[in-house]
């Protein structure tokens, strides 16, 4: 019996052991604790500038109230193809969908974008607010106009001939008679002309549209004693797809588009259109030009050299 015991006692001492075994601390020489640094550690990499770094993004426009607006662009099919998420008129389908891979401090990106990743690890999710100074740039009002949706034009004209020549280059001073307006395609005759001036007399038909823009606009007064063409912008015909190409404005603002192309130092391709109270809106910054951003980002890998 005395044989049993020691014998249940000596198993329960090793069971004992052992368990202190695979939970204990070592003890260096002086008695200071240290943890088992031999098991295999995995490094947890937040990112850093020169990381080549992989991601998928939904980008948006800001609203007005701050809410998250329509998407601009993304990298997941499924945001791509969801119609009842709603889209900006410069979004475009892609070909193929594919997470985005760029070096982080290249310059690849806008510069809020590179920022709002550093310090975050692979697989973190989150949202980023990009300033326009930190996206695509400030908004210039030298290629904002304004258009009165009713505008007035004189019906009889007096220009100087340096005007005249810039405003209808392809027009034959004493070769011809009568030419088709550039912008509005209404016929124009001419009265008189002298080294100094011209006189000309646009000669719209009453009631008549002219799809001068990318809508119509009616004549709808023509009054010879008050020398004006009365023109209604037909403003039920825009939306928010509604854009049109800067050489227009070539024919209907010279000077306007001459100080604009000037201002941005090249031409710009397009305008976007608003109608509100009034008055029409034609904004060739670009679409992201003067707007804050909202990102949502996920990062699926980062790689290190």
């Amino acid at each position: 019996m005395e044989d049993e015991k020691l014998c249940l006692i000596s198993i329960g001492l090793v069971i004992v052991i052992f368990a202190a075994l695979a939970g204990m601390t070592y003890v260096d020489e002086e008695g200071w604790p240290w943890e088992d640094d031999t098991k295999d550690k995995e490094e947890i990499l937040l990112i850093q500038e020169g990381d080549e770094v992989s991601v998928d993004y939904v980008g948006r426009l800001v609203g007005v109230a701050g809410e998250p607006g329509p998407v601009f662009d993304t990298s997941l099919p499924e945001v791509a193809n969801d119609d009842s998420i709603p889209k900006t008129p410069s979004f475009m389908d892609k070909p193929i969908y594919d997470d985005l891979t760029f070096t982080v401090g290249s310059g690849q990106m806008i510069p809020g974008f590179e920022s709002g990743v550093l310090n975050k690890k692979m697989g973190d999710s989150f949202t980023i607010s990009i300033p326009p100074e930190r996206a695509y740039g400030v908004s210039l009002d030298e290629l904002i106009i304004d258009v009165n949706s009713t505008e007035t034009i004189p019906m009889r004209e007096t220009i100087d001939r340096e005007t005249f020549h810039e405003v209808y280059p392809m027009v034959a001073l004493g070769e011809v008679d009568k030419f088709i307006h550039p912008f509005w395609k209404w016929d124009v005759e001419i009265i008189s002309f002298d080294p100094e001036s011209v006189v000309i007399w646009h000669q719209p038909v009453y009631g008549e549209r002219y799809f001068a823009f990318s809508w119509n606009t009616t004549v709808v007064d023509l009054s010879t004693d008050r020398n004006i063409i009365t023109l209604h912008h037909n403003v039920e015909e825009i939306n928010d797809q509604t854009k049109i190409p800067f050489f227009t404005m070539l024919d209907y603002n010279p000077e306007w588009a001459r100080n604009a192309a000037e201002t941005f130092g090249q031409e710009p391709m397009e305008g976007y259109v608003s109608s509100k109270g009034g008055v029409l809106t034609i904004n060739f910054n670009g679409e992201l030009i003067g707007k804050t951003l909202l990102f949502t980002i996920t990062i699926n890998s980062i790689l290190r050299e």
